[in-house]
């Protein structure tokens, strides 16, 4: 890519972003209806967990599969929210972009991790970025939630906990609330009216959690992260200013020094022999 179209590249990303973040500056935020986003990797229980939370017992409204299933974010309203399914992580680069785009909107995240052992670094890496979008909030609305713990002793799924938990606090800086759920009681106690089962699955405990954060802090949080979003605008405007001017400096540097060395030419050489000439011919 030569000078001039890195030059055009820049320009262009600069206008997307100076568009991108005139929206969120024109954009209500508080008017808008509470989003809860689930999130992980693929197949670790983040559909069917949305349709229990969903009240969709006896037809999939969120697809489930064993083959990945989710390739874009599907969003649903309930209960006064938009629950929005996205796709697992670390597929490819497209459904992690897709993810994240899927967070970005969020005021609740559902943190959906399947009891395999401790957060991978994919997670790891996801969760930091949005940590630091939900600032001091992090530890309130982003939830972990381990799923599938009816297929692991009460022991083991602690055990698990306990190593998530601390990842959390060690290598991310925050402390989120943790439930562990199971759909396929819930799923099981409502189709049998089982109340023991409903119990057992913590999914009506996660439900009310999730309306409680709506209630008491959906604006607080959707502030913090538009001033996070306008700040890494800023930060993105101001490294295309650097790199805009370095090109400036590469682009104009060799015809500069071309031109001071015709002027040293001239000074040194030329003017000398002018001078000489003059010099002569006076004498004459």
């Amino acid at each position: 890519m030569n000078a001039k179209q890195r030059v055009e590249r820049l320009i262009k990303q600069a206008q997307l972003i100076l568009k991108e973040k005139k929206h969120q500056l024109d954009t209500n935020n508080e008017s808008e209806t509470p989003v809860v986003a689930t999130w992980g990797l693929m197949n670790a229980g983040k559909s069917y967990l949305l349709n229990m939370l969903t009240h969709n017992i006896d037809k999939e409204y969120f697809k489930t599969n064993d083959i990945r299933e989710t390739a874009e974010v599907h969003r649903l309203v309930a209960d006064g929210c938009v629950f929005l399914d996205t796709p697992g992580l670390d597929a490819n680069a497209e459904d992690n972009a897709e993810a994240l785009k899927g967070v970005a909107q969020a005021d609740v995240v559902l943190f959906v991790h399947q009891l395999q052992g401790e957060l991978e670094q994919v997670e790891v890496d996801f969760l930091k970025e949005v940590a630091n979008s939900f600032g001091k909030y992090a530890s309130e609305n982003i939830i972990i939630v381990i799923s599938k713990i009816d297929k692991e002793s009460p022991e083991k799924v602690k055990e698990i906990q306990e190593k998530i938990l601390k990842q959390c606090r060690d290598e991310l800086g925050f402390s989120p609330q943790c439930f562990q759920i199971s759909n396929t009681r819930y799923h099981k106690g409502e189709k049998e009216h089982k109340d023991v089962l409903i119990e057992q699955s913590h999914i009506l405990l996660l439900r009310d959690h999730i309306q409680k954060l709506i209630k008491e802090n959906a604006n607080h949080v959707r502030k913090q992260r538009k001033n996070h979003k306008l700040q890494q605008y800023q930060t993105e405007l101001v490294a295309i200013e650097r790199e805009l001017k370095q090109l400036q400096t590469e682009i104009f540097t060799p015809y500069y020094q071309a031109l001071k060395k015709v002027d040293d030419h001239i000074l040194d050489v030329i003017r000398p022999e002018v001078k000489a000439r003059e010099k002569q011919y006076n004498e004459l």
